[in-house]
C-alpha cells in the first residue's frame, strides 16, 4: 500500500512539474525553472524510487517508521517547490520555507536509508 501511494503521488507531481513547464514555455518566462525542477526531481523522482524500494523490498515498507517518509516526502516537495518559487517570483522572504523543506528532505532521506540499510 505504501509504495502505490508514493508512485500513485509521483505521477501526480510529474503531471504539475509538466504544467509548469509548459506554462512557462508558453510565457517565455523561465523564472521558475529551479521551482520545476525540484519539483520534478523531489516529486517524481525521488517518490517514484521510492516507491519502487517500497515495491520489491516490503520488509522495508512494513517498517514503523516507513510511514513517516511519505509526508515528509510530500511536506519537502510542496515546501521546496513553494519556497523557491516564492523566492524566484521577488519574494525573498518566503525563503526559510525553503530552507526547512530542505533540511526535512534530507532528514527523509536519511531516515529512508536507515530502513534501506536496516530492513532490505
Amino acid at each position: 500500500m505504501l509504495a502505490e501511494k508514493f508512485i500513485k503521488s509521483a505521477a501526480i507531481y510529474i503531471i504539475l512539474g509538466m504544467i509548469l513547464g509548459i506554462y512557462m514555455a508558453a510565457s517565455q518566462d523561465h523564472s521558475q525553472m529551479p521551482a520545476h525542477a525540484h519539483l520534478n526531481l523531489l516529486g517524481w523522482v525521488t517518490m517514484g524510487i521510492m516507491g519502487l524500494v517500497y515495491k520489491n523490498w516490503p520488509a522495508v515498507a512494513e517498517a514503523k517508521l516507513a510511514k513517516l517518509t511519505f509526508w515528509f516526502a510530500h511536506i519537502s516537495v510542496i515546501g521546496m517547490t513553494a519556497g523557491i518559487g516564492l523566492i524566484y517570483a521577488g519574494m525573498p522572504e518566503y525563503e526559510p520555507i525553503a530552507i526547512v523543506a530542505s533540511f526535512i528532505a534530507v532528514l527523509n532521506m536519511i531516515l529512508f536509508a536507515f530502513l534501506v540499510f536496516k530492513n532490505a
